[in-house]
């Protein structure tokens, strides 16, 4: 039976009320606003599971990972998902990659009354509310119970968490590995008390007369190294600091007031960790490699097992990477092996403080003093400074062609022709024309880059015209390289799942061309649906569909012709003539091509 008599020696993960199978386990909140387990005696059978799931008593040993984990720079090509994050959007780009094997995908979201909670959810619009971290404890119970029913159904699971609460479902899980499960943690600084944030909550909303309906930690107004708190009001209203003038950022980062006093005896730094992956922020990149700082989030990305490996590996198209050496990420980030020093303060008056008087009172009390009008002064010129960098940095990728602002305006927002579901999907690098007949629709439903130069001043044109009826879909991230040209037939329909066409590839697309998820299309490639003449015999078809599967790589030079359809993780070799189906994770070669290899995986 569980009894926690040193609040130092629970972590709050919720896993013993998950396993209790007569349901004895309830969480009470102390006085500090942090819950603990206490069990009902009538209802204890004393069978010890509640014991045996906790992660300090007994750490998830059988979980094997890397000595030494890989270590990556990395942020997303995706430049909203990467201001929108807390570092560089990589754990988005996971979250994508999952979604698009039907996954369900977990972590911390915030409940109407501003607590927060660990949830799983298979419904991608739900990623918003689960990007960016929320330095508060999550309530975790039943998501481990929930988290073994998708397991037991053969679902894909992709969890984020804090490495207490990775631990724990693992014990849940009987200390074993599930092949359909991935788990992600982060460098964690501590978790603090829901009660010091709802009186914090409640002072702005005092302030600013409404209720708060979208919370940010870690806002980028400023840019990524003077991150800020935002919160925005129903009455439309926004209240915008940065981590040197918000109360509740100085009490965490500078007092140290109000973290779960386990995290002070934190149980779980040092490696190797047990996630699959392990996120932070990359801090001190800019010491290391300039260019991989761009002040909008640069996340570090710790690969710790091979499965964690093949998630990274599958998303690489989309993001910025470099890899570096593991004493590179230490040097920003103490928290990967130190817990976190406690307060100077009495936290025992401070709490009772707190019962008594108004959050702004308490932290003049307790907290360091706000930074006088000079070091605001500082932060406002800063942040003029970034918006015109980013302008001017934009500016120049359009340059002063009227064409390549004319396509970027009409496909982005004037052409009744073109469907949007996200802001500002598509980018011209460089030149584009894209001409479009009646009837014709584009369907933009993620990002869509188009000319993408890998000899910055060469001179080149990116070509895609859709005639009457045609229908191109971008379901997926997707780059067309420079001096490409896509051609879609009448009532033909091309969609894209996410990937990459190289440069010089030509698709021409009668009937329907899908390429999935992942895709690497070498240059010189041609994809062709479409004959363009008849030959008259009876059963003959000018154009008939083919369907190009996820992660399929496509090497130079390389055709694919009509009728064909390409199973997942194959790969073409360069100069192959594809006319029949190309079974999946297999190599196929030659004139016509013919099978190679089988099972094969690449990266």
């Amino acid at each position: 039976m569980i009894n926690i008599t040193n609040k130092a020696l629970c972590c709050g993960c919720n896993a013993c009320g998950d396993a209790c199978a007569k349901n004895a386990i309830t969480f009470k909140t102390d006085n500090e606003g942090f819950w603990y387990p206490e069990v009902n005696k009538d209802l204890c059978v004393d069978c010890g599971l509640c014991d045996k799931v906790c992660p300090i008593l007994y750490p998830a040993d059988k979980i094997e990972r890397y000595n030494e984990p890989i270590v990556f720079a990395a942020y997303t090509k995706d430049e909203l998902i990467r201001l929108d994050s807390t570092s560089g959007g990589i754990h988005s780009m996971l979250a994508n990659s999952m979604y698009a094997k039907k996954a369900y995908v977990g972590g911390a979201v915030y409940n109407e009354d501003h607590t927060v909670s660990q949830i799983i959810d298979d419904n991608p619009s739900r990623l918003p509310e689960i990007r960016s971290s929320k330095y508060l404890q999550s309530d975790s119970s039943g998501v481990y119970r929930e988290i073994r029913q998708k397991l037991l159904e053969g679902r894909d699971v992709f969890f984020c968490g804090c490495p207490c609460q990775i631990q724990a479902l693992y014990k849940f899980l009987g200390n074993k590995e599930y092949e359909h499960l991935t788990t992600c943690d982060f460098i964690c600084r501590g978790v603090n008390s829901p009660k010091v944030f709802l009186k914090y909550m409640d002072m702005l909303e005092r302030q600013y007369g409404a209720k708060a309906i979208e919370i940010k930690f870690k806002n980028k107004k400023w840019g990524w190294h003077n991150f800020s708190m935002r919160v925005n009001f129903a009455n439309g209203k926004e209240y915008c600091k940065d981590r040197y003038h918000d109360l509740f950022f100085i009490g965490y980062l500078q007092a140290g007031s109000f973290t779960r006093p386990s995290c002070y005896e934190c149980h779980f730094k040092g490696f190797p960790q047990k996630a699959d992956i392990t996120l932070a922020d990359f801090w001190g990149i800019e010491k290391i490699d300039k260019s991989m700082d761009q002040d909008r989030g640069t996340s570090l990305v710790m690969i710790n097992s091979d499965k964690g490996q093949k998630l990274f590996d599958s998303i690489k198209d989309n993001i910025c990477w470099k890899q570096f050496s593991f004493e590179d990420a230490k040097v920003g980030n103490p928290a990967l092996t130190s817990s976190l020093k406690p307060a100077k303060n009495n936290r025992k008056q401070f709490f009772e403080a707190l019962d008594k008087e108004l959050f702004e009172n308490v932290a003049r009390q307790y907290f360091p003093p706000v930074p006088k009008w000079s070091n605001t002064l500082k932060r406002n010129l800063i942040y003029i400074l970034l918006i015109l960098k980013r302008f001017l940095s934009f500016t120049c990728t359009l340059g002063f062609s009227f064409n390549m602002w004319e396509t970027f305006l009409r496909i982005n927002f004037i052409s009744n022709l073109v469907s949007r579901e996200i802001f500002l999907p598509f980018r011209n690098v460089s030149r584009t024309v894209i001409q479009m007949s009646n009837g014709s629709k584009i369907n933009l439903k993620a990002r869509f880059t188009t000319g993408i130069k890998q000899v910055k001043k060469s001179r080149t044109e990116t070509r895609i015209l859709l005639e009457k009826d045609a229908s191109l879909t971008i379901d997926g991230d997707f780059n067309c390289y420079a001096n490409s040209y896509i051609r879609v037939f009448p009532n033909g329909h091309l969609i894209l799942h996410g990937g990459f066409i190289n440069e010089n590839v030509q698709i021409s697309c009668g009937d329907t061309i899908e390429i999935g998820e992942g895709a690497t299309i070498g240059r010189d490639v041609c994809i062709r649906s479409y004959d363009g003449h008849t030959i008259e015999t009876d059963g003959y078809r000018i154009a008939e569909s083919i369907k190009i599967g996820k992660h399929v790589w496509i090497g130079q030079g390389a055709t694919v012709l009509k009728g064909v359809n390409v199973g997942d993780g194959a790969i073409i070799a360069s100069g192959a003539l594809v006319t029949k189906d190309v079974p999946a994770h297999s190599i196929v070669g030659g004139i016509p091509a013919k099978v190679i290899k089988e099972n094969v995986s690449w990266h």
